[in-house]
C-alpha cells in the first residue's frame, strides 16, 4: 500500500505546479469544513432543529467511518506525502499543517484521509437525506471539493482520498435504507452496530499492537486507540438518545428561528461543557502516550458519553417541556 501511495505523489507535484494564489486561499479555508469536530456540530444541529432521523443517520455514518478509518491508519501506518517523497516537503501549503481554531493541521499517518471520510460522510449524508435541491447540490459540491482540497494542499495522496471516499460512500449507502425504514428496529440495529464496531476494532488493535515503534509512532498509535475509546462513548450516547426520545421525549425539531438558535447555542455549550468538565474532573492527561492511552481513552469515552447524552437526551427533554408550556 505504501508503494502504491508513493507512486501517486507525482500527481501532487502536478497540482502544486498549477496552484493559483486566490484558489489556494479558498482551499486553505474550505479544507477545515472536513474537521471531525465540525461534523458533530452539523449533525447535532440537524438532530435538534431539522430531522431527528437525519441527525442520527449523519452521526452514525460519521462515527462508523471514523472507527474504520482510525483502524486502517493504525494497521497500515502510511506516512504523509512529504515523508514518502522528500521533494514534497517544500511543496505542501504550510497552513495545511498548522492547527488553529478552525481545526487540526495535517499530521499523523496518511491513509485513509480523515477529512475525506468525514466530509463525504457529513455532506454526502446531507445530500442523501434531505430532499431540497439546494441541499443536495451543496452537499455533493462540498463532498467533492473538500477531499480535493487535501490533494491540492499536498497533505494526502490520491490513494488516501479515493479509499476514504469509497469507504464513506459504502457506509452511507448501507445505512440510508435502515434510517429511512418506517419502524424503529432497523434504526436500533444500526445504532447498536455502531457501538459494537469500535469495540471490536479496539480489541483488534490491542491484539495487533506492533512492537518496537519509535516514540513518535508510539504516540500516534496511542492517539488512535484513544480515539476509538471516545467513539464508543459517542455511539453509546447516540443510541441512548434514540431510545429515550422514542420511548418518552418525542421532541419536535421544528420551531421558530429564535428558538432554534437557542437550542443550538445552549445545546452546544452543554455538550462542550460536559466533555471538558469530565476530562478535567477525571484527570485527562496530555500528551497521549502508550503508557496512558487506555486511561485517557476511558476518560475520553466517558467525556463523549456524558457530553452527547447531555446534548442529545437531557437537553431535548428540557426544551420539549418548555415547548408544551
Amino acid at each position: 500500500m505504501e508503494a502504491l501511495a508513493t507512486s501517486t505523489v507525482p500527481f501532487l507535484h502536478t497540482l502544486a505546479d498549477l496552484r493559483w494564489p486566490p484558489l489556494t486561499w479558498i482551499f486553505e479555508k474550505l479544507t477545515y469544513l472536513g474537521d471531525e469536530k465540525l461534523f458533530v456540530v452539523i449533525s447535532l444541529i440537524v438532530f435538534w432543529c431539522f430531522s431527528k432521523r437525519g441527525g442520527l443517520y449523519m452521526l452514525t455514518t460519521g462515527f462508523s467511518v471514523s472507527s474504520i478509518g482510525q483502524t486502517l491508519k493504525l494497521l497500515f501506518r502510511i506516512p504523509r506525502p512529504w515523508l514518502l517523497d522528500e521533494t514534497m516537503e517544500s511543496r505542501v501549503v504550510p497552513s495545511a499543517r498548522e492547527s488553529n481554531l478552525l481545526g487540526d493541521g495535517a499530521d499523523g499517518w496518511s491513509f485513509p484521509s480523515g477529512h475525506t471520510l468525514i466530509s463525504v460522510g457529513t455532506y454526502g449524508g446531507m445530500a442523501a437525506w434531505f430532499q431540497q435541491k439546494w441541499v443536495k447540490i451543496a452537499g455533493i459540491v462540498l463532498a467533492v471539493l473538500i477531499p480535493f482540497s487535501r490533494l491540492y494542499l499536498g497533505v494526502h495522496t490520491p490513494v488516501d482520498i479515493l479509499c476514504g471516499a469509497l469507504l464513506s460512500l459504502v457506509v452511507l449507502l448501507l445505512l440510508r435504507p435502515l434510517f429511512l425504514s418506517s419502524g424503529d428496529t432497523k434504526v436500533r440495529a444500526a445504532l447498536v452496530g455502531s457501538i459494537v464496531l469500535p469495540i471490536l476494532l479496539l480489541v483488534l488493535l490491542y491484539a495487533a499492537r506492533p512492537a518496537g515503534l519509535n516514540e513518535e509512532d508510539g504516540a500516534l498509535y496511542a492517539s488512535g486507540i484513544k480515539n476509538l475509546w471516545q467513539l464508543i462513548g459517542a455511539t453509546a450516547a447516540t443510541w441512548i438518545a434514540f431510545e429515550v426520545d422514542t420511548r418518552k421525549t418525542h421532541f419536535e425539531p421544528k420551531a421558530p428561528w429564535l428558538i432554534q438558535l437557542v437550542k443550538i447555542a445552549v445545546g452546544s455549550l452543554i455538550v462542550l461543557g460536559l466533555q471538558l468538565g469530565t476530562q478535567k474532573l477525571l484527570g485527562y492527561a496530555k500528551p497521549i502516550t502508550p503508557d496512558n492511552m487506555t486511561r485517557n481513552g476511558i476518560i475520553a469515552c466517558a467525556a463523549n458519553f456524558l457530553g452527547l447524552t447531555g446534548g442529545m437526551t437531557l437537553w431535548p427533554m428540557a426544551f420539549a417541556k418548555l415547548g408544551k408550556r
